[in-house]
């Protein structure tokens, strides 16, 4: 095989892997049994057995929602590599989703994170907990 038949074989693969990517864009918001999964947060899964709690949205978070977090070892480990997490006084993390560009809405998910987090009861700051 030629160098010319080689650099067109790759220019070929580069061509049908960016049609691809731009045509089947993969979602950015993933719901499951097992959690979710935000690509722009770039921590991976969260399990729900992870997350205390959410606050409901707020005229600032129009597009978003704020999730009280106490991350398991692989979790709280990339949230110390972060510059912007940081632990509150008991060792949870709180952690802004931007759900614009997504088809959940803030309530949608708040509902989500309250259903699988069991019966619901406010903590002093106002987030809705599963803890009683």
């Amino acid at each position: 095989m030629s160098a010319i038949e080689t650099v067109l074989i790759g220019a070929a693969f580069v061509l049908v892997a960016t049609l691809w990517v731009t045509l089947y864009p993969r979602p950015r918001l993933q719901l499951t049994e097992r959690g979710f999964f935000d690509r722009d947060l770039r921590l991976g899964w969260i399990g729900w057995d992870e997350i205390e709690g959410a606050y409901p949205p707020s005229v600032q978070d129009v597009e978003g929602l704020r999730l009280l977090v106490r991350p398991g070892a692989r979790l709280q480990r990339k949230l110390r590599e972060r510059s912007d997490a940081e632990a509150t006084d008991d060792g949870a993390y709180e952690l802004r989703l931007d759900l614009s560009e997504t088809d959940i809405s803030p309530v949608e998910l708040l509902q989500e994170v309250l259903s699988r987090s069991g019966p619901s009861s406010e903590d002093p700051r106002g987030a809705a907990t599963g803890n009683t």
